[in-house]
């Protein structure tokens, strides 16, 4: 039984890598073409009953909204504050929270999959896009701050930024919309992660400083005292290698075997005729 789940995981794993990385058909299924099971995108994106999971979303929204807000508001320096990673990761979070909310409203109003092309084909693969970054996203960000960064010092805003994200996240995308992540999606939140290290970098030999940094202290206005590239090249080359070969081909690796754990929402295709009709819709989508 374990080497059929584990020949069962690599196959879907393999399937993923050489599909569409908004793939709709499950890997887990019998072979497209033979008949199959495809993600019913309306029920994913906009399960049932609809009032019931359109206002969890809108609560999930504004909450994430009001803790961007509390953060900035808080700020000594509300100018640096997308600086850092933690904010730039719930920037991302803030905005998955909304595109799934609209993709709730849509989809409720279009009701069908042959209406996904266009706006709403976009609209869908935005979502799926922004909560394959950030959740991963928030998992690295947490690891990060609390084995390198946490100084002893808590408040409300800096526990959910730097964790308490995660579960929202995770409500929204896994229990509410049971989102599939896709191994090719992993290039999406890499490609995140690397353009954060590279802002690191340039912040680090531009001469912008850092207005948080207080005088005297041993930091040369690095962004992150354990990524300070002018005085420690060698040990924030380390963490940012280990993070980008390391710690996130993991935790994104979690997050897609997690993405598993509850049934999928699917349409339940038996002939070819059917499923080369639904893949050809499915195909138009994925064109947008």
């Amino acid at each position: 039984l374990r080497t059929m789940v584990s020949c069962g995981c690599c196959s879907s794993m393999r399937h993923e890598l050489y599909s569409p990385m908004f793939d709709t058909v499950e890997p887990s299924s019998v072979k497209i073409k033979t008949g199959s099971q495809v993600l019913d995108i309306v029920a994913t994106f906009s399960p049932r009953p609809r009032w019931f999971y359109i206002l969890a979303k809108m609560f999930l929204a504004a909450w994430a909204i009001a803790i961007m807000h509390s953060s900035i508001a808080t700020y000594e320096n509300p100018s640096f504050w997308l600086a850092y990673l933690t904010n730039q990761g719930w920037v991302f979070t803030v905005a998955y929270f909304f595109c799934s909310l609209l993709s709730a409203l849509y989809l409720a109003k279009r009701g069908t999959m042959d209406n996904l092309q266009g706006c709403g084909g976009l609209l869908v693969k935005s979502t799926w896009a922004l909560f394959a970054i950030a959740l991963p996203a928030e998992i690295v960000i947490a690891i990060l701050f609390w084995v390198l960064e946490f100084k002893g010092n808590l408040t409300y805003v800096s526990v959910m930024t730097h964790g308490g994200g995660i579960f929202l996240l995770v409500f929204d995308g896994f229990i509410f919309s049971r989102i599939p992540l896709r191994m090719k999606q992993f290039l999406l939140f890499e490609t995140f992660s690397s353009f954060y290290i590279l802002w690191n970098i340039i912040h680090a030999f531009s001469g912008i400083g850092n207005p948080n940094t207080e005088e005297g202290v041993d930091d040369d206005d690095a962004i992150y005292g354990s990524m300070n590239w002018n005085d420690d090249p060698g040990s924030a080359g380390i963490v940012a290698v280990s993070t980008l070969v390391v710690l996130n081909p993991i935790v994104f690796l979690v997050c897609r075997c997690a993405s598993r754990i509850l049934p999928k929402r699917l349409l339940n295709i038996i002939s070819s005729d059917e499923v080369d009709d639904t893949y050809d819709n499915v195909e138009s989508m994925e064109t947008v």
